[in-house]
């Protein structure tokens, strides 16, 4: 019986998630096409990512709740609520941020690019989310605005905007922002090869 519940979580995260592959150019890579997406890592960091969490999976388009879809879409420029590609500690070589799961826990992760080596980087972790999170929003109907619940991954990654990204400018890197939508979110900064909080310094 253990077997058989096991097997159905690891089908069910599966079902929702999306392969990394190695990149045959040797670079970083998110395309997207329709509704797939591909994420493709230099071989190097795909054993960096394998050495920290062998069953670690970024999520795929599905388990995302509509909203969050929709938000994106109007983000353009192909841009998806589980990665992004950018220069985050400011050395000139670009770095990745993935959020997915394994058959346990979820994840949103950093994956830097050094001179010698990758390093993947924790930057937070939830159980249960795509199981735990319902959002109200509201659907046009005919006759005016229905609310309808919507079930499934609501927080997602992506760089940081506003203040916080004018900030971190200055430093010449991009923050990371794990934003739950209509809620709360979080952005960080790496420093020294570790992912920090980001807090903008009090006005005088």
């Amino acid at each position: 019986m253990i077997k058989i519940i096991i097997s159905c979580l690891l089908f069910a995260s599966l079902a929702n998630a999306l392969p990394v592959v190695k990149s045959e150019t040797n670079s970083l890579e998110i395309t997207t096409k329709n509704d797939d997406v591909e994420i493709k890592l230099p071989n190097v960091a795909l054993k960096a990512l394998m050495q920290w969490n062998p069953e670690f999976i970024p999520f795929n388009r599905n388990a995302y709740i509509k909203s969050v879809l929709e938000l994106f879409k109007d983000l353009g420029d192909n841009q998806v609520p589980m990665a992004f590609i950018d220069d985050l500690d400011g050395n000139g070589k670009k770095d990745i941020v993935l959020m997915g799961t394994d058959t346990k826990n979820q994840y949103a992760v950093a994956i830097l690019q050094n001179e010698k080596k990758w390093t993947v980087l924790k930057l937070s972790q939830w159980s249960n989310l795509k199981d735990t999170v319902t959002v109200t929003a509201t659907e046009k109907t005919a006759s005016g605005t229905t609310p309808v619940k919507e079930t499934g991954v609501a927080i997602y990654v992506l760089k940081a905007i506003g203040e916080h990204a004018e900030k971190l400018k200055e430093k010449k890197k991009v923050g990371i922002q794990i934003e739950t939508y209509l809620g709360p979110g979080d952005v960080y900064e790496i420093v020294n090869n570790k992912a920090v909080k980001f807090i903008l310094p009090q006005s005088p």
